[in-house]
C-alpha cells in the first residue's frame, strides 16, 4: 500500500492515467521487463479514497540509495535507455503533467530572481558567492532555451533507488515509481542521471574537490545510447552534455531559492543547509564543466 502527497501530487488520477497509458503500451509492444504498476481494488478502481494505490511485492529485490560502480551506473542507464527505446512510438500527448511547472526552468528562475528580492540580509551576504555564481552561468539557461528539443514521454525521476535490482544476481529488475512520467525533454533523464550519479560526495556536503566522477559520466553516456542512439535527433545527441550541466544548475538555484526564502520547501536540519546543498550542487558543475573540457582536449 502506498499514499499518494497529494499536497506535492495535486492530481492522483493523472499519475494512475499516465502510469496505466504507458504499461499498455509497453505490453503492447512486449516489453521485456517487468511493469510495476498499481493493482485494482475490489470496486475496480486503482485509487482508494483518491489517494491509497495497491503494488504487487517483487520478491528477491533490493533498491540502492546510491550507485557503487560505473558498471552499476552503466546498467542503469542502459535499462532507462531502453525503457525510453519501447517508447519512442508512444503518443506523447496522452500524458499529462502530473508536477506542473516541474520542468519549466525559466521559471524557476523568476523564482530564483523574487527570492533575491524579499530574502532576510544575512542570507543574502551569506549566499554572495552562490548567488553571484548563479547570475553568472545564466547562459547555461539561455543556451538550454534555444534549442528545440522534441517533446517525448520521460521518467523525470531517475535515481538509483527507483531502478529495483535483482539481490541474487545484481541484475535490474525493473524501472519504478512512476509518478513523475510526463511529456518532456529526454535530455532530462539523462541529465538527471547524471546530477545524482557522478556526484561523489553526498548532497549536502560543501566539501570542494573530488566532487565529479568522470567514469561514471562516461557509463551513463554510454548506457543512454546503448539502446536508444538510434532514436534520438542529431540535437539531443549533441547536447547531452549540456543537459547534465542544466539540471545540476537548475538544482543548485532551486536550493539557493530555498535557502534565500528561509527554507520553506526543502526539509533541513541545520542553518546553512539548504546553502550547503547548493555549494555541493556548484562544486559538482564546477568540476564536471573542467574534467569534461579536459577531457574533450579542451
Amino acid at each position: 500500500m502506498q499514499k499518494i502527497n497529494r499536497n506535492i501530487f495535486p492530481n492522483p488520477e493523472a499519475i494512475v492515467a499516465n502510469g496505466l497509458a504507458v504499461a499498455n503500451h509497453l505490453k503492447d509492444k512486449d516489453y521485456p521487463h517487468a511493469i510495476v504498476t498499481p493493482l485494482q481494488f475490489a470496486d475496480g478502481e486503482y485509487l482508494h479514497n483518491g489517494e491509497w494505490r495497491l503494488f504487487d511485492f517483487v520478491e528477491n529485490s533490493a533498491i540502492y540509495e546510491k550507485v557503487n560502480t560505473a558498471q552499476q551506473a552503466f546498467a542503469a542507464a542502459k535499462f532507462l535507455g531502453e525503457f525510453h527505446a519501447y517508447l519512442q512510438d508512444f503518443t506523447v500527448h496522452e500524458l499529462q503533467e502530473t508536477l506542473p511547472g516541474f520542468l519549466d526552468f525559466e521559471s524557476r528562475e523568476q523564482q530564483f530572481q523574487a527570492a533575491l528580492k524579499t530574502a532576510a540580509g544575512g542570507r543574502s551576504l551569506s549566499a554572495k558567492d552562490e548567488i553571484e555564481f548563479i547570475e553568472n552561468h545564466r547562459y547555461l539557461l539561455d543556451e538550454w532555451s534555444a534549442l528545440d528539443l522534441p517533446k517525448r514521454a520521460i521518467h523525470a525521476d531517475p535515481k538509483i533507488s527507483n531502478f529495483l535490482f535483482d539481490k541474487n544476481d545484481g541484475k535490474i529488475l525493473a524501472l519504478i515509481d512512476w509518478d513523475t512520467l510526463m511529456p518532456g525533454s529526454i535530455l532530462y533523464d539523462f541529465g538527471d542521471m547524471v546530477r545524482s550519479y557522478t556526484n561523489l560526495r553526498d548532497e549536502d556536503d560543501p566539501t570542494v574537490g573530488n566532487n565529479f566522477s568522470p567514469a561514471h559520466y562516461e557509463a551513463l553516456k554510454d548506457g543512454f545510447l546503448y539502446h536508444l542512439k538510434p532514436s534520438l535527433s542529431a540535437v539531443e545527441i549533441g547536447n547531452m552534455e549540456l543537459a547534465a550541466q542544466i539540471i545540476v544548475y537548475i538544482q543548485a538555484m532551486r536550493f539557493l531559492t530555498d535557502y534565500l526564502n528561509g527554507d520553506v520547501y526543502y526539509k533541513v536540519n541545520r542553518a546553512e543547509h539548504n546553502l550547503h546543498r547548493t555549494r555541493n550542487q556548484i562544486n559538482l558543475l564546477s568540476e564536471m564543466r573542467t574534467k569534461l573540457c579536459q577531457a574533450a582536449g579542451n
